[in-house]
């Protein structure tokens, strides 16, 4: 029996690729979508999976190499640090532990754009719950490395309070009012840290951008969008809160109920993600006509 659980846990962290540094060993599963041109830039896209998690299980959950493989980009998913793996999230890497994850994120771009032709200007981040988190030390540490970002049921830290950086990174967060892991009002301890109100985190992160200006519209009965815009280098912040769901990421493929709420098919996160993605290139000359597009 302890050889078939063993078997069956190595499956489930299963990578296929590492890199060693002062950071350590990182360990990251790689994806180049079947019949991909590599002949031009393409962008990537980095996907961090949630506490006690793998990149396997995030990979299959979100579906973003489905989208990848339409829409022509890199995915990349580290494996966390530790046992179990997680990843030490704070606010803008103030701990030794998170800028040692942050650095080594950062080096496994470097090392991924010295062997395949990635475009600069689209590099994203997107992560669930535990790897939302890091999600926002990322933004908030290396803002001139990442396009853009979202987070899925990720908001946990402590938000920045006003402008920080000449170049913010736009950044669309999903939250379900139904998440008892990570509870869109706050008010709980995770992770050796006091949960924020979810609304409130936003607030700030916007703020800390420059934005201006705030819209709020219903999308059906169940979906609330918020958009803070007007923001240095025309930023944009956007938040959906849907009702009915739980610490799950909405499109994906359902997580088990009991624990974590109940998965919706909308709002698509990955979806919305990659269209937000697309409309925030670093650099306003970044062509963004698309990718290299896989061969039939």
């Amino acid at each position: 029996m302890l050889s078939v659980w063993l078997v069956r846990v190595r499956r489930f962290y299963r990578v296929n690729h590492s890199l060693t540094g002062p950071h350590g060993t990182l360990r990251y599963l790689f994806q180049v979508p079947p019949g991909h041109d590599l002949t031009r830039p393409s962008p990537l896209v980095v996907v961090l999976h949630g506490f006690l998690q793998s990149p396997g299980h995030q990979r299959e959950m979100s579906r973003w190499d489905d989208l990848a493989a339409r829409e022509g980009f890199l995915t990349v998913y580290p494996l966390g640090q530790g046992i179990p793996p997680h990843w030490d999230a704070a606010d803008a890497g103030e701990t030794p532990a998170t800028r040692r994850q942050v650095d080594a994120i950062a080096a496994l771009i470097e090392h991924l754009a010295s062997r395949y032709p990635i475009d600069r200007d689209r590099i994203y981040a997107s992560g669930m719950s535990n790897g939302g988190g890091l999600v926002a030390s990322l933004v908030l540490t290396l803002p001139d490395t990442f396009a853009a970002a979202s987070s899925v049921s990720g908001l946990y830290t402590l938000a920045p309070e006003g402008p920080a950086v000449p170049r913010p990174v736009p950044l669309i967060a999903f939250h379900g009012a139904l998440d008892r892991i990570i509870p869109i009002a706050g008010g709980v301890r995770r992770l050796g840290r006091q949960v924020p109100d979810a609304r409130d985190w936003m607030d700030g992160y916007a703020r800390h951008c420059g934005c201006t200006a705030s819209t709020t519209e219903d999308l059906g009965a169940r979906v609330r969008r918020t958009t803070w815009s007007g923001g240095r280098g025309d930023c944009e912040v956007v938040w959906y809160a849907f009702a009915g769901g739980g610490h799950t990421w909405p499109g994906g493929v359902p997580l088990p109920e009991v624990i974590t709420g109940p998965t919706l098919a909308e709002p698509d996160a990955t979806r919305l993600s990659w269209e937000f993605f697309q409309r925030h290139p670093r650099s306003t000359d970044a062509d963004v006509r698309g990718p290299s597009t896989p061969r039939a």
